[in-house]
């Protein structure tokens, strides 16, 4: 049967998964448990659709990014980094699908509110600088339509800001405020993508 690896960075054996449909998170009940304080009860869910490997978020606190953009619904492919919460994977395809790895990407299907995160022991080590947003992503991140007037983009940006710097100040580990450091800087990308010049 096909499967799908997702391998960690902490030298620990690959998870291999299978079946159907997967539940990936903290909860001991689900298929795949992620013992990681990032990482909701019910994070996500991977599942197999024809020849894809999809993966879906179920709501999370931290959100499933997949090569730093995050998705509420996208397909995977071999050699993309999945996080879940602070956690990251590898994801592995076999040899044998070829038609698995050459597969084209597909956009997320839905559009997801900026992470509310809680703590969390991992230690990520800081990542590059994502390339530059397109429309339709930069209002994704901020919960908007593209093409939204300035000043709903700027009300908006203002209050996720506002909770970000909040958690920010408040996070008891060097790894959460690392990811808001980052979060500020994709949501002031974002806002300079819909409205260039709005927060000089």
């Amino acid at each position: 049967m096909a499967k799908l690896q997702l391998v960690g960075d902490t030298g620990a054996a690959p998870v291999e998964i299978s079946a159907a449909k997967t539940m990936l998170g903290r909860d001991p009940k689900v298929d795949v448990v992620i013992n990681d304080a990032s990482v909701s009860r019910r994070h996500a869910v991977i599942e197999r659709r024809g020849p894809l490997w999809i993966v879906t978020d179920q709501g999370s606190a931290n959100g499933t990014w997949i090569d730093d953009a995050r998705v509420a619904e996208a397909p995977l492919e071999h050699g993309q980094t999945l996080r879940l919460g602070g956690v990251s994977f590898s994801v592995v395809l076999p040899d044998e699908q070829p038609s698995l790895v050459a597969a084209p990407r597909v956009p997320p299907a839905r559009a997801v509110q900026p992470l509310s995160p809680t703590a969390s022991t991992v230690h990520m080590p800081p990542r590059p600088a994502p390339p530059r947003r397109t429309t339709d992503e930069a209002a994704a991140l901020l919960g908007l339509w593209a093409g939204a007037p300035a000043d709903e983009v700027r009300r908006q940006y203002q209050r996720i800001y506002n909770d970000l710097q909040i958690r920010l100040t408040n996070a008891p580990a060097a790894s959460l405020r690392r990811m808001y450091q980052k979060n500020l800087q994709d949501l002031k990308a974002a806002a300079e993508v819909l409205c260039p010049g709005l927060l000089q």
